[in-house]
């Protein structure tokens, strides 16, 4: 198959990650695959395309509703012709718009990231709400509960697949062995945006005291976003800075995953988040917050501790973790195994076997 996946742009976080994973296995599997990015924003992700020869094709568009960037679209739709059209985030009005000017009936497939009224704004949801009645226009949902959010948020949507993220498990090397805590050290990984869903102040006030009680217990952030500074700025006012750690953006995260006790994402609202999937195959205990699409992955007591995202909640599971090396391993071990049934190669065939529905 020629396919053709659509991003707004390639910053690390999880809509994008499963972009990249999606198009490498499809690319594995013997199909054609090239990328659209809307904007001209290179990354880990992009570099990592790139460099296994999937041909990136920047349009360059400005900043806020940029109809430009339809007709160059337009373009790379005619000449490349794809048997199916993949988007992800809020580019589907864009995408539609191009391929209506062109001669290509391919199908177009939207990947919904997250709950639907959460995804996108009000005036995108109503666009793309008409898009899947009058066009040739397909939702996915990554998880039972956005399939039900999009099916209450979308007039006459019906029903819809669920195709669940995955990961290449062969890239979270090397995978945690060690539960012991030498010490009383304890060291704590966040991986994720630095974004109101993620909860980071909470994450804050929670490690601060379970500090008290583990004096050498760490806190360790990876990644970017809108609300980094006034975090760092929170770990000042708390005095917080000999013990929390920010290591900014690092496309090989999932390498330092195993230096870890356990990893935490406390998220308000979540998809399905590719930084689990990744927690899980690198063998980590998993502490994370019963929303979205977690629980479709995560079992409460079986390969991690869901917990509502909430401070006392957070500090219980920590003390128990901390405190509890048998449970740390058989969490961390049964994490690993569950990893299993989350790989990329999976999920794009699920895919692929959509898009053949539809081209029939």
């Amino acid at each position: 198959m020629r396919i053709l996946q659509i991003m707004p742009e390639f910053g690390l976080a999880g809509a994008e990650r499963m972009a990249e994973n999606l198009t490498l296995s499809q690319i594995k599997a013997g199909h054609t695959v090239k990328v659209v990015s809307f904007y001209d924003y290179h990354s880990a992700i992009t570099d990592n395309l790139e460099s296994k020869g999937v041909e990136i094709i920047y349009l360059n568009k400005k900043g806020g509703v940029d109809l430009s960037v339809i007709g160059r679209l337009k373009n790379v739709i005619e000449s490349y012709s794809p048997d199916v059209i993949h988007t992800h985030r809020y580019i589907l009005f864009y995408t539609l718009l191009a391929r209506k000017r062109t001669s290509v009936k391919a199908p177009i497939v939207h990947t919904v990231h997250n709950e639907a009224k959460k995804e996108l704004n009000f005036a995108y949801r109503k666009i793309n709400n008409l898009l899947f009645l009058i066009s040739k226009c397909y939702p996915v949902a990554l998880t039972k509960e956005i399939k039900e959010t999009i099916i209450d948020e979308y007039v006459g949507i019906k029903d819809l697949p669920i195709i669940m993220n995955g990961v290449n498990t062969d890239n979270v090397q090397p995978i945690k062995t060690d539960y012991k805590v030498p010490q009383e050290t304890f060291n704590i990984l966040h991986v994720g945006r630095f974004a109101e869903a993620k909860n980071h102040e909470t994450i804050i006030d929670a490690f601060a005291e379970f500090h008290q009680r583990h004096q050498k217990a760490t806190l360790t952030f990876f990644g970017e976003g809108v609300k980094f500074e006034s975090v760092k700025e929170k770990v000042k006012r708390d005095k917080l800075t000999d013990c929390i750690f920010f290591k900014g953006v690092d496309g090989k995260v999932t390498s330092h995953f195993h230096e870890y006790d356990v990893f935490i994402l406390p998220s308000l609202f979540e998809g399905m988040p590719i930084t689990i999937i990744e927690a899980m195959a690198a063998g980590m205990p998993i502490i994370a917050s019963n929303v979205g699409g977690i629980p479709d992955i995560i079992t409460n007591g079986k390969n991690g501790i869901l917990i509502k995202p909430e401070k006392e909640e957070i500090v219980e599971a920590l003390n128990k973790l901390a405190c509890n090396e048998e449970l740390r391993k058989r969490l961390g071990e049964a994490a690993l195994e569950s990893s299993k049934l989350y790989t990329s190669d999976q999920m794009a065939k699920e895919y692929v076997n959509y898009y053949q529905t539809l081209i029939k």
